[in-house]
Order: structure tokens, then C-alpha cells, then sequence
């Protein structure tokens, strides 16, 4: 079972980790765009995983299923990510969209919802693994980490202004 002291040095040595990252991230800032795109993954990665690994209160034996399963998924959402962001990206989009077609806007929502759909049944088949391990209520206190981490980093990173009042065209 782990202790008190070993799980606060674990969460330690995880910040520990994401702190790092964040330097070397910022130590080549000036690099180049895809570059510092990587680094902010895994920065956001490393700062994700201290998180959850301080809220979930895993026991070594829980760590070693988790994190191995965690991992997996977590590559299989990042090539889902990456393919969209590669067949789909907004901003190019809306700088093409008053030249665009209904037709290819169609295509496009079609798309967009193919990769939702994908996002979906891989959800589940993580869950159905993850629930062979672990009780719901562990897993319910996962997603709830997993969720507001996100919005937690979402909130972090707004804008002064708000900007909803504005055309995508505006912007």
C-alpha cells in the first residue's frame, strides 16, 4: 500500500518533471512553430499527469494498471487528434469560407463526425478496459480529473476580452 510520503513524493517528482519540461519548452521557443507546438503537448501531458496522479491516490499495484492503459489510449487519442487536425482545421476553413461550397461544408461536417464517432467507440472500449480493473467509482473520479484539468487549462488560458460577440469572420 502506499503512504502518505510516497505518494507526496511521487507528486513531487511528477511536478518536478512537468516544471522541467516547461524550461526546456521555454529554452527553445524561438525554434520553430511545429516545435513549440510539441513542446506544449508535453508540457500540458506531463502537467495532466502529475494532476491526475495527485488526485486519483493510486496504490503502486493501481499505478501499474493504470498508467499502462492510460498511455495506450491516451496515443490512440492523439492519432485521432492528429488526423483530424490534418483533414480538418478550421482556420483554414473559415479563411476559405465565403468561397466554400454547401457541398464541401457538408463534407466537412461529415468529417467532423466521423472522428466524433471515432472518439466515441474508443471511449468505450477504454472504459471497458479500465472497468476491468478498477471499481465505476474510481473511474467516475478519473473522468472528473481528466475534466477539470481540462477546463482548468481552458480557464488558464482565456483572454482578457470576451470575445463571443464577434463573427468568426472578425477574428
Amino acid at each position: 500500500m502506499m503512504t502518505t510520503i510516497t505518494k507526496k513524493l511521487l507528486a513531487t517528482i511528477l511536478m518536478l518533471t512537468a516544471t522541467l519540461t516547461m524550461a526546456l519548452a521555454q529554452n527553445g521557443d524561438n525554434k520553430n512553430q511545429a516545435g513549440t507546438y510539441d513542446q506544449c503537448k508535453q508540457q500540458f501531458k506531463s502537467e495532466k499527469v502529475a494532476y491526475i496522479t495527485s488526485g486519483m491516490g493510486l496504490t503502486v499495484e493501481e499505478a501499474q494498471q493504470f498508467w499502462p492503459l492510460y498511455n495506450k489510449y491516451d496515443a490512440i487519442f492523439d492519432s485521432i487528434g492528429e488526423a483530424r487536425r490534418v483533414n480538418y482545421s478550421r482556420k483554414e476553413c473559415m479563411k476559405n469560407y465565403d468561397k466554400m461550397t454547401d457541398a464541401k461544408a457538408g463534407d466537412i461536417i461529415s468529417k467532423s463526425f466521423e472522428y466524433d464517432d471515432l472518439e466515441l467507440a474508443t471511449r468505450r472500449r477504454y472504459h471497458e478496459e479500465l472497468s476491468k480493473v478498477f471499481s465505476q467509482k474510481k473511474i467516475l473520479l478519473y473522468y472528473h480529473l481528466e475534466h477539470e484539468f481540462r477546463r482548468q487549462k481552458i480557464s488558464d488560458n482565456k483572454p482578457a476580452g470576451n470575445s463571443f460577440g464577434k463573427s468568426f469572420k472578425d477574428k
